[in-house]
Order: structure tokens, then C-alpha cells, then sequence
């Protein structure tokens, strides 16, 4: 059965409206990553590839496909109708009833509990809506405002992959945290 992912979640401040390859929302989304590259690029070797609307477009495109196969669902984040960053639903597992939450915000919104709640709305989608047994997040260990949001919504520290990834922003090898939320914690917090 395949996944029926909706398109629009709503918060008090926030709405997450499913991102969808089209030329419009590729323009904003690159728009705000270009603005924000600064921002963005100590954490994500992407921002090296998106150059052009176009890159973002061929992302889209590539993020639908995994959507349409149940592997991903993304939403862009909109206070009072203005884009401000993407938050996504990766390798969901079916049988495993297991995802991983990702995120970015552009520098303006961030401290301000934007990505808190734009976790917790999500989050509540993969637990009440999608069946999901457990959410993971992950970060760098030096990226303390992503460790700090992981850590007011509750999950709870793993572990550390030690020096796992080459950052070429650094010229360093970095440390990923893994953080997690069983459906049992979550339930308990309600």
C-alpha cells in the first residue's frame, strides 16, 4: 500500500507545504539557500551544487520520485507566507516503520523556535498519521543550533560516528551525533 503523504501540515506559527517541482517554488527555494549560503554551507556539502535555479529544480525532481515510491516526503516552512527553509521525511522505512528527520532555516529565522515546532509537526505526521515506530536525526557535533532543537523535542542521544564524513568546508573530518524518538516517548509526551 503505498504511502498518501498530505500536502499541507499546519503549526500555530508555522505551515509546511509540500515541496513540488515546479519553476516558482525552485525560484524561492534558491533564492533563500543563495541568501543563506553563508549560513548553510559549514553543514551542507549541497550548497556547493546549487548554483542555479536550475539545481534546485533538478533536486525537486529527484526528491518527487522518492516521494511518489513512499521513500521521502519534504516540506517547505512558511510563516506569514514567506519561505524560510525546508524540513524533510528521508528513508522511511516501511517494514522497519522507522524515518529520519532533516532540516536547514535561513539565518533571519533562526532562535525563534521555528524549527522546534517545524519538528514537532512533523514528527507527529510520522508517528499519528504514518505508522511510524521511531524517527532518528542526526547532526554535526560542532553544529550546536541543530543539537539544541534535537534536544527540546525530546529525542534522546545514541551516539557518535566518530570523524565518518570528510567536510570540505572544514578540511576536516567531522562527527555526526544520532539522536532518536521511539512512538512509546512520544506517546508519553502527549
Amino acid at each position: 500500500m503505498a504511502i498518501r503523504f498530505k500536502n499541507q501540515l499546519k503549526g500555530k506559527r508555522l505551515i509546511l507545504k509540500r515541496t513540488r517541482p515546479t519553476i516558482k517554488t525552485a525560484k524561492v527555494m534558491f533564492s533563500v539557500i543563495d541568501a543563506n549560503r553563508q549560513h548553510l554551507s559549514p553543514w551542507f556539502s549541497w550548497t556547493n551544487e546549487t548554483k542555479k535555479a536550475e539545481d534546485t529544480m533538478k533536486y525537486l525532481f529527484e526528491k518527487e520520485e522518492k516521494t511518489k515510491k513512499g521513500k521521502m516526503i519534504e516540506y517547505g516552512l512558511y510563516v506569514d507566507n514567506q519561505y524560510i527553509g525546508n524540513i524533510a521525511l528521508f528513508d522511511i522505512d516501511k517494514k522497519n516503520k522507522s524515518a529520519e528527520i532533516g532540516y536547514w532555516l535561513s539565518s533571519s529565522h533562526a532562535r525563534k523556535g521555528y524549527m522546534t515546532e517545524a519538528v514537532k509537526i512533523l514528527e507527529k505526521e510520522g508517528f499519528e498519521n504514518l505508522g511510524l515506530n521511531r524517527i532518528q536525526i542526526k547532526c554535526d557535533e560542532k553544529n550546536k543550533a541543530s543539537a539544541r532543537v534535537i534536544k527540546k523535542c525530546g529525542y534522546k542521544f545514541e551516539g557518535k560516528r566518530r570523524e565518518d564524513s570528510f567536510s570540505e568546508y572544514f578540511n576536516d573530518f567531522r562527527n555526526t551525533l544520532f539522536f532518536s524518538k521511539l512512538r512509546s516517548e512520544y506517546k508519553k509526551k502527549r
